[in-house]
């Protein structure tokens, strides 16, 4: 067990509320600088060579200051969820089965970085009641941990089938999903038949993480977050939660598709960030499969686009604020090679005049006839970075200002915190549906899917518009998520989302990966030649051309998609 300096474990402090973290290439420079600060503790190494750093949260901002802008793209991002709960009949769709086929994803793993799995539930179970699920790694419990993530608490497939045969199955295995997010998300991809609801892939079997929250550091970059929901998750967390499923999927010699039903609208949005790059990283790996969803951004009014054509010129940008909001963050990205200055302007007409850009450069400026503090910082990242945050906002229409410095390409981006992380009365005048897709389904290399409505045959109202902003074409195709039915911890549902669509993808894929490798149709299969294979099969209609920002491609159709291979 690794004893820190000051007497506790790495696992203790870990769960210290006061703990930060952050994420670095591995090099000689950063472990020659982390031995001459001794308050940073380096935790575990994961696939591509990324670090894992943990320090107090005040000692954060100063560090990666003083790594210089080389590292400071390793500023973490927080996620959350992409589904909500509906109440309307549930649709149980049966789209992705495969009839008179034994292709059911069995010899496939399906991991899940979310919040649990309630693995007493008969979707994860097989006929003779012993469970379906190979590990869960609770990064919230305390117990035997994974050796080299040094915290959480792990239950293996023996474990889980001795709290099963037990009266008391929670004092044998201490773990809840208490959210029930992961449950559902799990029963759509791979549930066994319970109630009439079966998930597209019900023979795979589960490797479930289950994230550890963020701490009180990262929670308040959202002031208008609900006190009490844990639903927010740093990259770190999900990386290890993945880089766990992989290293299983390794141990047991099985091809793995992964589920990310999770999102931000932090970051370049062009697969640049380490996150996005670690996905592409892992996707590239024989037998591994990377579904993400493309995000319910398209109708929020978090985003907006301009463009300068020429040095000298003045672009506004115009944000809605409505009454009792606590704050608000925007994310302005531009090109490398241009150079803007930020103004703000609020409602009463208080300026905070134009800043010209300047790596790590941070103003705080409280106005003097209102309360809101205005708070601007600037990021030399692979892209520029600009963040004006305002505390106890004026209500009306707050004005950034951006003057374009130097203009080569000329265009920038703005967003605002993904739904759920900023107060619905806090949005763009005049928003962009386009460049939607949030965190990390921007990743180059993943499966990356929307939602449509496989009732009236319409896009889900919320589904993300790509492009990236790389540019790419986003998302890859649409799969059914309105009302789509499934289990929650003791109890059926439904829910709606491009996370559930997501689910419905990863099951497909898991399906796929049976067909190429453990049938040993195609050994070397990787997530590409998965989605391609996909792409494939897609339904169009011809009344729309194809590909498009909307729908990519088309609806999923894994019927089409093994048609299409006879």
């Amino acid at each position: 067990m690794d004893m820190r300096a000051d007497g506790i474990t790495l696992d203790e402090f870990i769960r210290l509320p006061t703990t930060a973290s952050f994420m670095v290439q591995d090099s000689d420079r950063f472990r020659s600088f982390a031995e001459k600060n001794p308050y940073i503790h380096v935790g575990p190494v994961l696939s591509g060579g990324y670090v894992v750093a943990y320090l107090h949260e005040d000692q954060l901002h100063p560090t990666l200051r003083e790594l210089g802008e080389t590292f400071m793209d390793t500023h973490t991002i927080a996620y959350t969820l992409l589904d909500r709960e509906t109440f309307a009949e549930p649709y149980i769709t049966r789209t992705l089965q495969m009839p008179g086929t034994d292709l059911m994803g069995q010899g496939v793993i399906l991991g899940f970085v979310d919040t649990g799995i309630d693995y007493t539930s008969p979707s994860f179970r097989y006929e003779n009641g012993s469970s379906k699920i190979l590990s869960i790694w609770d990064q919230t419990g305390q117990g035997n941990f994974p050796a080299d993530m040094q915290f959480g608490a792990v239950y293996t497939q023996e474990e889980i089938n001795a709290a099963l045969q037990s009266d008391h199955p929670l004092d044998v295995v201490p773990h809840q999903d208490t959210d029930g997010h992961g449950t559902f998300i799990a029963s759509v991809a791979c549930g066994r038949e319970n109630g009439g609801h079966i998930g597209a892939a019900p023979d795979a079997s589960i490797i479930a993480v289950k994230l550890k929250p963020a701490t009180p550091y990262y929670r308040r970059q959202f002031p208008e977050w609900p006190e009490d929901n844990h639903n927010i998750f740093t990259s770190e967390n999900v990386m290890m939660g993945i880089d766990y499923i992989l290293d299983l999927a390794d141990a047991f010699d099985r091809p793995v598709a992964i589920c990310i039903a999770l999102g931000s609208n932090f970051g370049g949005h062009a697969g640049l960030s380490m996150m996005e790059e670690f996905l592409t990283y892992i996707s590239n790996r024989r037998g591994v499969a990377v579904c993400t969803a493309a995000g319910n951004e398209s109708s929020a009014r978090h985003h907006t686009d301009g463009v300068f054509t020429e040095a000298g010129q003045i672009r506004t940008i115009e944000i809605s604020v409505g009454q009792q909001v606590r704050g608000f963050p925007v994310y302005i990205w531009n090109e490398p090679w241009d150079k803007l200055s930020v103004a703000v302007e609020s409602p009463t007409g208080q300026v905070v005049s134009l800043i010209p850009f300047q790596t790590n450069v941070a103003l705080r400026k409280t106005l003097v006839l209102e309360k809101s503090v205005v708070a601007l910082s600037y990021f030399q990242l692979k892209s520029r970075l600009s963040i004006v945050s305002v505390e106890d906002p004026t209500p009306g229409i707050w004005r950034i200002i951006l003057q374009g410095n130097i203009v080569v390409s000329g265009e920038y981006h703005a967003w605002l915190p993904i739904t759920g992380m900023v107060s619905p009365s806090v949005e763009f005048v005049e928003p962009k549906p386009n460049y939607t897709i949030v965190n990390p389904a921007t990743a180059i290399g993943t499966i990356t899917c929307g939602a449509y409505n496989s009732r009236n045959e319409s896009l889900y109202v919320a589904s993300s518009w790509g492009p990236t902003r790389l540019p790419r074409l986003s998302p890859d195709f649409v799969a059914p998520g309105v009302n789509i039915g499934g289990i929650y911890p003791r109890r059926p549902g439904a829910a709606s989302g491009t996370g559930v669509a997501a689910a419905i993808t990863a099951g497909a894929a898991a399906v796929m990966l049976q067909w190429g490798i453990v049938m040993d149709h195609e050994p070397d299969m990787t997530c590409n030649r998965v989605l391609s294979l996909l792409i494939r099969g897609c339904d169009r209609d011809d009344s729309r051309e194809y590909p498009n920002v909307q729908w990519g491609y088309g609806k999923l159709d894994l019927w089409e998609s093994f048609d299409q291979l006879k």
